[in-house]
């Protein structure tokens, strides 16, 4: 994907020096002077519609009176909103049940009258207005809402999958890019004749109506068709290069690839409208408006009829389960990775211990789980490859376009300082004690809760929650690049320190790293009240000398994290009819970590053996339904076998 980078930066860069690129920057004017994210201009020129950083209400400003109206002011309505076509605004709200479920709702709001309507009652899912060539439609996964009998075509995606709806109103999956950490941005060109994405991990495309790719415009996010030929869009940088945020135009045919933005300005979220092109400036969160010296696109024929309500014959879910969009944080072991060398006993070798490896890990574990518990699930990837690392933009698009109902991401910390810590540490949107999206501090605090009773880890602090405005003092309200414009209750969470020597080894074990996926899981279950929905419990622990401390470059260590783990151990587990149903061999990475899941609800009998067929330790414990049973061990060196 890099090298695709580079070769479209090549391509960009002899495009602005060729006579054939004969396109020209206009005027550029302020709108907005702060906190106008999502900027929108309708096909007049006459309405601005755009939202505060946190979409807690949606603006509309005239800008010919340069009067400012607020459309909304509760369920987060400035994330899922457009100016159709008609002059009226459709915006989304959602509304958090006691059960922890969204229910999202939809409204008409005519500027002209002041009249706001509800068009599509409440339901579960993701529910979007979209553009369609005749009209406005907004798509919910149960419930489909258009604002005149005909409105032509139009196209949508749903995590992995891109849908277009002919003129007809028959339904058709396209698949144009194989492998892709699903579909973004889908729109139709204004001729109706082409259809524009964006593929996360693998770059903007445009294809055929029959999912034929006729252009692969590189990098790119967020696009926006300026006429049939031309496009719209900003820079993606990934989670390395985010300075480079710029707009640029893009041409169909590959021969235009410019920058029509200030490098420093930084700015994002590009939308085109009646030949204006407006965007915002990330951190100012000031609204620009451009004009180009190329023709736009004509406005849309409206379609004719009253606006009508219809229910999907074949709902993607027929319950309302839990939705949860889980993501592994990093991807790829590049710059931002934190990359640990580790010297392992074990092995008599180095490890590169690499935090993108261990989230991903817990992700994909988390996945399985909450699928196995009766949770609907979708992930922001699935492999480790650098372009596995999404612009944090992606990522909060992706969530969106899940229609989840909770955003969970996955890392782990460092202090960077000689002082080792060891905590679990959750961070959401806001002030410490002021979450910026309802929900947010109680998901935290309950996944939190559960991740500190881990008895394999050794704690050296109690666990938190977090604001990430007050956490970092990287200026007013910016906080964590993933939570931003983020409106799912959610949080990031560093599950432990993996800087803390003996952390980064149990991280090195894939059971300990499913294990602190199994604790965020019952954490997720009672913020949703389903402790008591799965049936099987967990059993994990370690092994370790009672007498022999492990000595290595790092004596940082605490409490029994002090004793050297043992690798080779044999654990065999037997139910409570005496029966052998599971065994456990601790890897040689230095950790002594044993875990067994899914285990139904009984009395077992564990039993250690070490250095051959010898049985040292004899021990019960208890497994009750959706809990973990914790058992640690500890065996002396001149210990004698039992008989």
């Amino acid at each position: 994907m890099k090298r695709l980078f580079l070769v479209m930066t090549i391509m960009c860069l002899w495009a602005l020096g060729s006579d054939a690129v004969g396109v020209k920057q206009g005027s550029v004017k302020t709108l907005v002077d702060s906190c106008g994210f999502f900027p929108q201009v309708s096909a007049d020129g006459q309405w601005l519609l755009y939202s505060p950083t946190e979409g807690t209400s949606l603006m509309l400003k005239n800008l010919v009176s340069g009067g400012v109206t607020t459309v909304a002011t509760t369920g987060y309505p400035g994330f899922d909103a457009i100016i159709g076509g008609d002059g009226k605004v459709y915006y989304v709200t959602q509304q958090r049940k006691k059960n922890g479920l969204l229910y999202r709702t939809a409204h008409c709001y005519d500027p002209l009258t002041g009249n706001d309507q509800v068009v599509l009652k409440a339901q579960h899912g993701r529910v979007q207005p979209l553009h369609a060539t005749h009209g406005v439609v907004i798509y919910g996964e149960r419930q489909v809402y258009r604002n005149v009998g005909q409105v032509g075509a139009y196209c949508y995606t749903r995590g992995d999958e891109l849908y277009l709806v002919d003129e007809g109103g028959s339904t058709r999956v396209l698949q144009p890019v194989q492998e892709s950490n699903g579909y973004l941005w889908a729109s139709l060109s204004p001729d109706g004749t082409k259809v524009l994405f964006e593929a996360a991990s693998k770059g903007l495309f445009v294809c055929d109506l029959n999912g034929q790719v006729i252009a692969d415009l590189g990098e790119f996010l967020m696009p926006s068709w300026y006429n049939d030929d031309y496009i719209v869009a900003m820079s993606n940088a990934g989670n390395t290069r985010t300075n480079g945020s710029r707009i640029w135009l893009l041409s169909v045919d590959g021969e235009v690839c410019k920058p029509i933005s200030n490098r420093e300005d930084r700015a994002v979220q590009p939308m085109t409208a009646g030949g204006k092109v407006v965007y915002t400036i990330l951190y100012s969160g000031e609204v620009k408006q451009m004009e180009l010296d190329i023709a736009a696109a004509m406005p849309p024929v409206m379609g004719v009829g009253k606006g009508k309500t219809e229910k999907i014959k074949n709902p993607i879910s027929r319950k309302d389960l839990p939705r949860v969009f889980i993501n592994p944080g990093h991807g790829g072991h590049d710059s931002d990775d934190r990359h640990v060398p580790t010297w392992v006993i074990g092995k008599q070798d180095t490890l590169h211990y690499y935090e993108s490896n261990s989230n991903l890990t817990k992700g994909l574990a988390l996945v399985e789980i909450l699928k196995n518990k009766g949770y609907e699930t979708a992930i922001s990837r699935k492999t480790n490859y650098t372009e596995d690392d999404l612009d944090l933009f992606e990522i909060v698009a992706l969530a969106a376009n899940s229609g989840a109902d909770i955003f969970l991401s996955i890392h782990s910390n460092a202090t960077g300082i000689e002082k080792r810590i060891n905590f679990p540490l959750g961070l959401y949107r806001g002030w410490d004690g002021k979450e910026a999206v309802e929900g947010s501090l109680k998901l935290s605090d309950l996944v939190m809760k559960y991740a500190a009773k881990n008895a394999l880890a050794v704690w050296t602090h109690k666990e938190r929650s977090r604001g990430d405005w007050s956490f970092y003092d990287w200026g007013y309200k910016v906080g964590l690049g993933v939570l931003r414009f983020n409106k799912l209750p959610g949080f990031l969470s560093e599950g432990s320190f993996h800087d803390y020597l003996p952390e980064r080894e149990r991280l090195l074990n894939d059971g300990y790293c499913w294990l602190e996926a199994w604790n965020q899981s019952l954490g997720i279950d009672e913020y949703f009240g389903r402790k008591g929905k799965f049936k099987n419990g967990v059993i994990a622990g370690t092994v370790r000398w009672a007498d022999i401390e492990r000595v290595d470059e790092d004596d940082r260590v605490f409490d029994e994290d002090k004793l050297l783990p043992i690798d080779g151990a044999l654990i065999r587990l037997y139910n409570g009819r005496g029966a052998l149903c599971r065994t456990y061999t601790t890897d040689n990475l230095d950790n002594g970590v044993f875990v067994f899941t899914n285990l139904p609800k009984d009395k077992y009998k564990i039993d250690l053996y070490y250095g051959g067929e010898h049985r040292y330790i004899t021990t019960k414990v208890k497994v009750k339904k959706n809990q973990t049973s914790y058992k640690n061990l500890k065996l002396k060196k001149n210990q004698k076998p039992l008989k």
